[in-house]
């Protein structure tokens, strides 16, 4: 019998803190010093560090459109970092983005230490959010 990855689990064990709005869980599973790096030309670009300063980045995210809704596809491990590859949607106005993007993980003392947010087609991200 197989059994999935530690950090395969702690993925998908913040993903769906995240998906429930689990502030509680979150900090449990990020590191006190998380950094979270938004690669994108969008209005979040850069590197957002510590628990507040990371929910605060994604309830904007959040609440930045009409509609932002993400689907997670797959899940990458190894023993240093993983990845969650997820597509995204997300309606402004009349105007509809959608996307695939890749948040790579790494882990220190079973924690989540770092998250690049990294989409496949960033042109067409940064464009959207011009």
């Amino acid at each position: 019998m197989l059994t999935e990855h530690p950090h395969a689990l702690l993925l998908r064990q913040a993903w769906q803190a995240a998906a429930q709005s689990d502030v509680a869980t979150l900090k449990e599973l990020w590191a006190e010093d998380i950094v979270w790096h938004v690669t994108a030309e969008t209005p979040w670009r850069g590197d957002h560090v510590g628990h507040e300063a990371v929910l605060e980045y994604l309830a904007q995210v959040g609440e930045s459109g009409q509609t932002y809704n993400t689907e997670l596809k797959d899940v990458l491990v190894g023993n240093g970092y993983a990845a969650l590859v997820c597509s995204v949607s997300t309606k402004r106005g009349n105007r509809l983005l959608e996307f695939d993007q890749v948040l790579l993980g790494r882990f220190e003392e079973r924690r989540i230490a770092e998250v690049w947010a990294l989409p496949i087609e960033p042109q067409a991200v940064g464009d959207f959010w011009r």
